[in-house]
C-alpha cells in the first residue's frame, strides 16, 4: 500500500512538471505520514513545508500588487476590490500603470460597474499623497505596471515605489509559467519584500508544478488562486488539501476546480 501511495504522488508531481528537487523534498516528507489516501499524505507534507492563508477581508495596510507582465495583476486588483465590496467594505483602487497603453483604462473599466473610486499615481510621491488622503476604513488596492525580474531598471523602479509607502507587497504569478522559471522569478521578486503571492490562471493550464516551484523558492504565503476569469467571486482560498487534490486529480474539469470556485462564492 505504501509503495502504491508513494507511486501515485510521485507520478502526479512528475506529470505537473514539478522541479525535481522540490518533488524529492516532498516525497521525503510524505514518508513521515501514514495513510491509505494520497491526498491526505501530500496535503500533510504541503502543510508542513509551506504557508497557506487568505488575505483578510479588511486589509490592515494597502496591498500593492506586482509581478511579471501579463500575469493578471489588473484583473486580480479588480477581483480583490469585488471581494471587499461583497464583504461589505469600501475598497479603493489605485493604479501606477500609466506608461502601458490602456493600463489605467482597463482597471477603470472594471471599477466603473462596481462604483469604486480609481485614482492614478505616476510616482511614489503621488502615491504617498493619495494614501495620506484616503479614509482609514477603506481597503486600498494598488495596481502596478508589469516588470521583468531580469531587468535591473525594472526591479529598481519597483523597489523605489514599494519603499515610498507603507504597504503589503503581494506577488501576482501566472500558473502557466515553467516551474523552474517560476522558481527563479520568485527568488528574485522575494527580495522586494513580498510576504505572499496570488497564483492566477489555474483554469487555463494543465500542469501546475509552477505553484510548487514558487512556494519552494521563498518563504512566501500562498493567499489565493484564480480559477475563473470573472471578477465577482474571482479568487478562491487555497489550502494544503485543495492543492493536493489539484495535483493528484485529473488536470482539467475535475471536482477540485469546482470546489475552489464554490469556495470563492
Amino acid at each position: 500500500r505504501d509503495i502504491a501511495v508513494t507511486r501515485d504522488i510521485a507520478c502526479a508531481l512528475e506529470y505537473h512538471r514539478s522541479p525535481v528537487a522540490t518533488a524529492n523534498i516532498l516525497l521525503d516528507q510524505c514518508s513521515a505520514f501514514d495513510s491509505e489516501y494520497p491526498e491526505q499524505i501530500l496535503a500533510s507534507a504541503l502543510e508542513l513545508r509551506y504557508s497557506f492563508a487568505p488575505l483578510p477581508l479588511m486589509l490592515p495596510r494597502p496591498v500593492l500588487l506586482f509581478g511579471p507582465s501579463g500575469g493578471g495583476k489588473t484583473l486580480t486588483a479588480a477581483k480583490l476590490a469585488a471581494r471587499s465590496l461583497l464583504a461589505g467594505h469600501t475598497p479603493q483602487l489605485i493604479t501606477t500603470d500609466l506608461q502601458r497603453a490602456g493600463g489605467a483604462a482597463q482597471l477603470a473599466a472594471y471599477a466603473k460597474p462596481m462604483n469604486i473610486q480609481l485614482r492614478q499615481a505616476a510616482d511614489g510621491k503621488t502615491l504617498r499623497e493619495i494614501l495620506k488622503s484616503s479614509p482609514a476604513q477603506r481597503n486600498v488596492i494598488i495596481d502596478t505596471m508589469g516588470v521583468s525580474a531580469y531587468s535591473a531598471d525594472d526591479i529598481r523602479a519597483l523597489h523605489e515605489l514599494i519603499k515610498a509607502v507603507d504597504c503589503e507587497p503581494v506577488l501576482i504569478l501566472p500558473a502557466a509559467f515553467d516551474a523552474d522559471e517560476t522558481h527563479d522569478l520568485v527568488n528574485i521578486f522575494a527580495g522586494l519584500g513580498a510576504g505572499g503571492m496570488i497564483v492566477t490562471g489555474l483554469d487555463a493550464t494543465r500542469r501546475i508544478g509552477s505553484v510548487l516551484g514558487a512556494l519552494e523558492a521563498a518563504a512566501m504565503t500562498l493567499h489565493h488562486v484564480s480559477v475563473t476569469p470573472y471578477v465577482a467571486n474571482g479568487l478562491a482560498p487555497i489550502s494544503p488539501m485543495g492543492l493536493a487534490r489539484l495535483l493528484l486529480e485529473a488536470p482539467i474539469g475535475h471536482d477540485s476546480f469546482q470546489e475552489l470556485e464554490q469556495a470563492s462564492k
